[in-house]
């Protein structure tokens, strides 16, 4: 007897069936959507486990160690982690639209070298934190329009830029290394913020996150930020500025470099130019942990504030516990390492939802 379209699969697959066509496909949509939601629901889990992971790190630490949770001791996390927050908060936004920044960590030591060269000389405070800040922020804008307008490669510039402003860095120093600058320009590094008593550097890194997130959750610049991250080719027809919009954040990370170099000088009173190795990695491991996507387009400056602080106590832990120092670049890249995996895991999660949908 012949077979009727009721009694074979739809799916071509000629095997014999009882259910009806009808029903078949409302089965196949459940399962389609209990797959989307399925990978949502692990999606959301990994992007926000550095807040879960945060808090057992805090539980694990003060159960294991009596000085963990005294005051001294988290004002010193704070303190460490506070010229990496300030780095951190301009370069997740500039992930967020699917740039990223190599070179950060040797724009801070060309500022820390030139600030020390300036001091040395005799020029006051404040014009010499201003010129440094200055040149920091046009190193960035030569990144964002070699990057924006121009269309190069962001890894290719970046990296080069990482070589060469280090280099630079080295050729102002001229083996003359800067030191002793004076309790005016101590106040940055080492003063407090009155009535709060607050180090300075916490309180320019706190200011900084809540200016980062009014820019990116408060303005229509912010969301052009993300639109761009998601797809440039629709944000560009949309009318947002593509190119411009990139140029201007890599100016930020400039900026945000120029004062970490202020501030990391006025604290160590010195103005060595290896400063701010490896800083880069830092950065970058806080920012992906924080669930900021290498792609571009998804996370938020909270989740970054969580992975600053999980790196920084991770490092204080180790240090309690007397692990050597040189083990601390041993942690960030093992955590740069766990934060690329969950950024893939969550891309593919999402890549199967929308197959699934």
């Amino acid at each position: 007897m012949p077979l009727t379209p009721r009694d074979t699969d739809r799916t071509g697959a000629g095997e014999l069936t009882d259910q009806p066509a009808g029903a078949q496909g409302l089965s196949s949509s459940r399962r389609g959507l209990a797959a989307v939601r399925l990978s949502d629901s692990w999606a959301v889990i990994i992007r926000n486990g550095i807040v879960a992971a945060l808090v057992v790190e805090i539980i694990a630490f003060a159960v294991l160690t009596d000085t963990f949770l005294t005051a001294s001791n988290l004002r010193l996390v704070l303190l460490q982690t506070s010229v990496i927050l300030l780095l951190a908060v301009p370069s997740a936004i500039l992930l967020l639209s699917g740039y990223v920044d190599f070179a950060i960590g040797s724009i801070l030591g060309l500022g820390a070298v030139v600030v020390g060269k300036l001091l040395e000389q005799g020029m006051g405070v404040w014009s010499a934190s201003a010129t440094v800040i200055l040149i920091t922020i046009a190193v960035g804008l030569l990144q964002g329009l070699l990057v924006g307008p121009m269309r190069l490669p962001t890894f290719v510039v970046t990296l080069g830029f990482f070589t060469a402003v280090r280099g630079i860095a080295f050729v102002v120093n001229a083996g003359d290394q800067a030191s002793r600058f004076g309790d005016t320009f101590a106040v940055l590094g080492r003063g407090r913020v009155r009535l709060l008593e607050v180090p300075v550097p916490i309180a320019i890194s706190l200011v900084t996150l809540i200016i980062g997130a009014a820019f990116l959750y408060r303005t229509r610049w912010g969301r052009h930020v993300m639109a761009i991250g998601v797809n440039e080719q629709a944000a560009f027809r949309a009318g947002v500025k593509v190119k411009l919009i990139p140029m201007l954040l890599y100016g930020a990370t400039g900026a945000a470099a120029g004062l970490g170099a202020l501030i990391t000088v006025s604290r160590l009173d010195s103005a060595p130019p290896t400063l701010g190795e490896g800083t880069e990695l830092s950065v970058l491991s806080a920012v992906l942990l924080g669930g900021v996507a290498f792609s571009g387009g998804r996370g938020t400056l909270l989740g970054v504030f969580a992975g600053v602080l999980f790196i920084g106590i991770l490092n204080n832990g180790l240090l309690l516990f007397g692990v050597a120092p040189f083990w601390f670049r041993v942690s960030s890249g093992v955590a740069l390492v766990v934060a690329a995996g969950l950024d893939a895991v969550t891309r593919r999660l999402e890549e199967q939802r929308l197959g699934a949908g």
